[in-house]
């Protein structure tokens, strides 16, 4: 009897509309074909011969406010996998964790914090939240959706 009330709870879930879809990511099945979505998958790799620690911004579409994710380890030679953003345009800033003071930046002003790891919410710029520093990103932009790479060379 048992058998036959887990088996009717598993049609009845697997059949219900929405349940799989809202479980899955957009392109991915799960009753009705959704178009997939255009994505760029932000990638790390560390070329330098020291590690470091990687930070992210971007601006989702459709809203006016950065996402600043931070800080993603990237051991030398290695890569990381970073947030995936359906943005063309995003940023990045990278400290090298040796003790050298190096760093990788740009000239596009954005906030971090400091251990981390940290997310939050910002309208950029150089006006930052108590606990937070001021840093010079890397801005980027990817051509077509798929995978992006921003090397850490020496």
């Amino acid at each position: 009897m048992k058998q036959h009330v887990v088996i009717a709870i598993v049609a009845a879930v697997a059949t219900s509309p929405g349940i799989a879809s809202a479980q899955s990511k957009p392109g991915m099945g799960g009753g009705k074909q959704a178009a997939p979505t255009s994505t760029v998958d932000l990638r790390a790799c560390n070329r330098s011969g020291r590690s470091a620690s990687v930070a992210v911004s971007y601006v989702e579409i459709g809203t006016s406010q950065f996402v600043n994710r931070g800080w993603y380890d990237v051991a030398a030679g290695s890569c990381v996998d970073l947030p995936s953003t359906d943005n063309a345009n995003f940023y990045f800033y990278a400290d090298a964790t040796d003790g050298s003071g190096r760093r990788w930046q740009g000239g596009h002003t954005l906030c971090v914090e400091y251990p981390g790891p940290y997310t939050f919410y910002s309208t950029g710029g150089t006006e930052c939240a108590a606990g937070q520093e001021v840093r010079n990103f890397v801005a980027a932009h990817a051509d077509e959706p798929g995978p992006w790479i921003w090397n850490l060379d020496p």
